[in-house]
């Protein structure tokens, strides 16, 4: 038996790091070993594999400037190009309402005194593609007419916003809507994208292969044109979790996770997930105009977490098992054991509420 043979075999004995020289001994004695006609055909494959890893190797000695946010708010990075994002809320949280003026100040024109979130960076010199896979065209141009208000097109005397194409896909197949997506992408090269509906460009949510087939493909779009891409999708109902397979393959991609939800007649946006530093979150309500503005964070209700925090530190004195706190404020406050769960679960995330096992603390640092 030979030595490579030899050396082989002991491979399963050794550790990590021993077993990685041993690999390197072996293919070395393998070369060694060759013909020169093999080793010209090994070094050809080498070249070969080099040549296919080429466009992934990630070079340090290339300048590589810092990206520049299409999306800010109060100057943190929401949306930057070459990245994707979600917006994610229940049924009638707002959540396009939300989409609508965010995107709509990032390219408002400077004009003092504009409607919108004032909280947004502006710059004017920037193209936008929507897309809409819900709603009929009636409220598609309520739409339309938002941002043409908040952008201050109208203002400058625009009937029709030429930075911003509209494409309304209620009515066709999820795959004729992903091909006007790339087609749309490919014509008006936006800086950035909007996808109200991402769930309806599949058929199936829950399809673990079909979800990570149109994030991936979404991905390689932005990446390509060098775009942003926002994708508006619900939650699961009582829950902050966006909804099914295709959900959870967004939050592990995009560069923000953005989850807006309905406090009496305020919509509460706050950061769920960000590779950025995350923004402060703020509420907004809609005037009789149909224009989102922004407003007072509730004092009663500051957010869904505080009701956990405010029972833990009121009724127990900052210490319970979650179970005895879940069933207190679905008694106290009318709602669901998801909904429980959820909101305690949100506080465990943001750092109000420590999870010592089956305890729940108040975090007093």
């Amino acid at each position: 038996m030979g030595h490579a043979t030899n050396l082989y075999l002991r491979m399963n004995e050794y550790s990590d790091a021993q077993c990685d020289k041993a690999q390197y001994a072996l293919r070395t004695e393998n070369v060694l070993l060759m013909s020169t006609d093999q080793r010209q055909q090994y070094a050809l494959e080498m070249e070969l594999i080099e040549e296919r890893l080429k466009p992934y190797r990630v070079d340090i000695t290339r300048e590589l400037p810092e990206p520049k946010p299409l999306v800010a708010i109060n100057g943190v990075c929401v949306c930057s190009r070459g990245n994707i994002s979600a917006i994610v809320g229940e049924s009638k949280s707002r959540k396009t309402f939300l989409t609508s003026a965010l995107v709509a100040s990032a390219i408002a024109f400077p004009y003092r005194d504009r409607d919108g979130f004032e909280t947004v960076a502006s710059n004017f010199d920037r193209r936008v593609v929507w897309l809409d896979t819900e709603q009929g065209e009636h409220h598609v141009r309520k739409v339309i007419n938002r941002i043409n208000h908040i952008s201050g097109a109208q203002r400058v005397g625009r009937v029709v916003d030429d930075r911003v194409e509209f494409y309304s896909l209620r009515e066709y197949s999820p795959k004729e809507r992903m091909a006007v997506l790339v087609d749309s992408i490919h014509l008006n090269a936006p800086d950035i994208v909007v996808i109200d509906g991402i769930s309806d460009l599949m058929h199936n949510t829950n399809d673990l292969e079909e979800s990570d087939r149109v994030v991936g493909e979404i991905m390689r779009l932005s990446t390509l044109y060098n775009c942003h891409i926002i994708c508006v999708l619900h939650t699961n109902p009582g829950s902050d979790k966006a909804r099914g397979h295709v959900g959870s393959a967004l939050q592990r991609k995009a560069e923000t996770v953005i989850f807006v939800h309905r406090v009496g007649e305020a919509s509460i946006v706050e950061p769920q997930f960000c590779r950025n530093e995350p923004f402060e979150r703020f509420a907004f309500k809609v005037d009789d105009n149909g224009i989102p503005m922004l407003t007072a964070l509730p004092t009663d209700k500051l957010s869904p977490d505080m009701a956990a925090t405010t029972i833990l530190h009121d009724m127990y004195g900052g210490a319970v098992e979650r179970q005895v706190l879940v069933q207190r404020m679905m008694n106290d406050m009318s709602i669901s054991l998801d909904a429980a769960r959820m909101r305690i679960g949100r506080a465990i995330r943001n750092g109000s509420i420590i999870a010592d096992g089956d305890i729940l603390r108040l975090n007093t640092a």
